[in-house]
């Protein structure tokens, strides 16, 4: 089982309130298997990767299968382009897609990397296990001090000098273009989603619903309404976020506070992601919906 997986085992349980509107609505799948990670070009053309090294695109019409041999169980992608992805994974694995086949690449670590994000083709940042994050520069991957041994879940930037990753015991990064340094939250808990529209509007999300943002100044407290295990962000606007997690958990915030979003299933959901007017969100037993 993934180190993903397993902090998710961790979740507590929803507290419901009164939903809005639009619920969202079961897809096809054609999988069983746990999906862990979504990322896209267009609402027409999107990727999910997760259990047993399963890569799934989406073409507007129906979910299809991509070949990926002797790959173990991969938690995120992210890519520059349709014909740019990077997926990473369990012991070190990292995959590229060029547009016609998914290909490893030499990580040079042996512990799991769980979350992968850049800015460009040529400026890619992964990081997992141990406090391990590395950088790709268009020709390699290389370590990075980051000055913990904590396990990072979740990776977020606004530019190539202004990028977040989160982890374990509250830990949160910040890179300048220069240093990864820690950030002083307040908070201990167990954080694996960054997401923001910039550098001063950033939201961090994890264990018993816990939502932190920051303004550019100081990280605060925002209540969630749940203590469910939260693991994915992404949103459109400052007033236009979404986070999954534990339990068929989908947050949406408007900019004044978060609610839920009806989603039809108590499955753990891993990864929320969108385009235009559609999100999808994929999790446990090969669920996707989409909003």
């Amino acid at each position: 089982m993934t180190r993903f997986l397993a902090f998710a085992a961790m979740a507590g349980l929803v507290a419901a309130s009164t939903p809005p509107p639009r619920p969202f609505a079961p897809m096809e799948s054609g999988t069983t298997l746990s999906l862990i990670g979504a990322w896209g070009t267009s609402a027409r053309d999107v990727f999910v990767v997760g259990d047993g090294g399963t890569v799934l695109r989406y073409d507007g019409r129906s979910w299809t299968p991509m070949t990926v041999a002797g790959t173990p169980h991969l938690t995120s992608v992210w890519g520059s382009s349709a014909s740019d992805v990077f997926a990473v994974g369990d012991g070190g694995v990292i995959l590229r897609y060029d547009g016609r086949a998914w290909t490893p690449m030499t990580s040079g670590v042996s512990g799991n990397v769980d979350c992968v994000w850049g800015s460009g083709p040529a400026d890619v940042f992964a990081a997992g296990d141990d406090g391990t994050v590395l950088h790709y520069d268009g020709s390699s991957w290389t370590p990075m001090a980051s000055g913990t041994t904590q396990l990072l879940m979740g990776l977020w930037g606004a530019s190539p000098r202004d990028v977040f990753a989160v982890g374990m015991s509250g830990t949160v990064l910040h890179y300048d273009g220069s240093s990864w340094t820690p950030m002083a939250t307040g908070s201990t808990q167990h954080f694996a989603a960054v997401w923001g529209t910039s550098g001063r509007d950033v939201f961090v999300a994890g264990m018993g619903g816990t939502i932190l943002h920051y303004d550019g100044a100081s990280w605060t407290t925002q209540p969630s309404g749940t203590t469910a295990m939260l693991t994915r962000a992404w949103g459109r606007a400052p007033g236009d976020v979404y986070v999954a997690g534990d339990q068929g958990t989908v947050l949406h915030y408007d900019g004044s506070s978060w609610r839920p979003v009806p989603t039809g299933t108590k499955e753990f959901l891993y990864a929320v992601w969108g385009a235009g007017d559609e999100v999808f969100v994929v999790g446990h037993g090969g669920t996707i919906l989409r909003r």
